[in-house]
């Protein structure tokens, strides 16, 4: 005979009510489940969902908790109807941890009577240019999963590079989009789907500059979804040249996707690189290599301009992904750093050939 659910007493539905607010818990749902959707009649729509099953073979279930933790209101989510079959259906995705989070986030927000503790939903930024002659492609369901537990706007930014043949032509649209929709006040967050050539994604990075929150994603491969990986092995390291005295040109070489080609680069300026361990189209597969770029590249930065002085120019090669071309740009300090020029190689030529003025010095 199956083991029968256990019965939840009346004052634990009746407080799980209360710190709920009678919505649905889900993050991102916040459904009201005392009234009907159309006609505001009065309804009770809610379900009690278990965050640990109320029975070991069940949805998370454990052997020891289950029994335990039964009808614990720590335990309990109230959630709509449509929330308790999904969390149940996929247990890989809506894991123990990631419910408890989402119960404590809901209920904070709830005790605290104020919208300034919710999450705010990401304003998504879609950059796209033809790559291969091919258009490049991302659905709303692919940007969803990469940001879970979080969630995009219903609004994107869309930045279709895919009908403009030169750069000049891509920089000013580019820089109208930014203008237009980003904002550098208020709270707003912003999540970047970059599918881009190189130069428009550092592009992009220095238009919207380091002063507005914004979180890339990387395409990857092997499973075809934009979801940031757990763990990774490589890291990366910085080499600098043996000079002396300053210079008034300096390469620097972003080796990660692949290595860049000394014999395809026509000038023999002192050069500074940051390496990838093993330089690969798979290298990057965390957020927290993306961050430790930032800071190695803005340490670069400092490093060449303490070396020799604001009027260097540095000349920039980089064979990067997606984020990390975003954070070239972003990363440059418009009031601090020399003039840097960007080059990438040529349909022309295999020659690595000047594209863009990526920042002119100010100062």
């Amino acid at each position: 005979m199956a083991n029968k659910r256990p019965t939840i007493p009346q004052a634990i539905k009746n407080l799980l009510w209360l710190r709920a607010a009678g919505r649905c818990e889900i993050r991102g749902c916040n459904r009201i489940l005392y009234e009907d959707d159309i006609t505001q009649d009065p309804i009770n729509e809610s379900n009690i969902a278990h965050i640990v099953s109320w029975t070991h073979s069940g949805p998370r279930g454990d052997v020891v908790l289950s029994p335990k933790l039964a009808t614990d209101i720590t335990n309990l989510m109230l959630v709509c109807p449509r929330h308790n079959h999904m969390i149940d259906r996929n247990v890989e995705k809506y894991t123990v941890a990631r419910l408890q989070e989402m119960k404590k986030e809901h209920e904070d927000y709830v005790r605290e009577f104020t919208e300034l503790n919710k999450p705010l939903p990401y304003c998504v930024i879609e950059l796209k240019s033809l790559i291969h002659g091919s258009r490049p492609s991302i659905t709303e369901k692919e940007e969803a999963d990469a940001l879970f537990p979080s969630y995009p706007q219903k609004e994107r930014i869309v930045i279709d590079l895919c009908d403009i043949d030169n750069v000049s032509t891509a920089k000013s649209l580019i820089d109208s989009k930014v203008k237009k929709y980003i904002n550098i006040e208020g709270n707003v967050i912003y999540a970047a789907f970059i599918m881009a050539l190189i130069p428009y994604g550092c592009y992009l990075g220095y238009t919207i500059g380091d002063k507005i929150h914004v979180k890339t994603f990387q395409h990857f491969r092997d499973t075809e979804d934009w979801i940031w990986r757990q763990q990774t092995k490589d890291g990366l390291s910085v080499k600098l040249p043996s000079i002396n005295g300053t210079a008034e040109n300096v390469n620097l070489f972003i080796n990660i996707s692949g290595n860049i080609d000394e014999k395809l680069v026509s000038n023999s300026f002192p050069t500074y690189s940051i390496n990838a361990d093993n330089p690969s189209v798979s290298f990057l597969q965390t957020w927290d290599q993306v961050v430790t770029f930032r800071s190695q590249y803005r340490n670069i930065l400092d490093t060449i301009r303490k070396n020799h002085g604001e009027l260097v120019v540095i000349h920039l090669y980089p064979a990067t992904p997606n984020p990390i071309n975003f954070e070239i740009g972003k990363g440059i300090m418009k009031n601090l750093d020399p003039t840097i020029i960007l080059y990438d190689k040529s349909d022309s030529t295999e020659m690595y050939v000047e594209i863009m003025h990526l920042h002119d010095r100010i100062r």
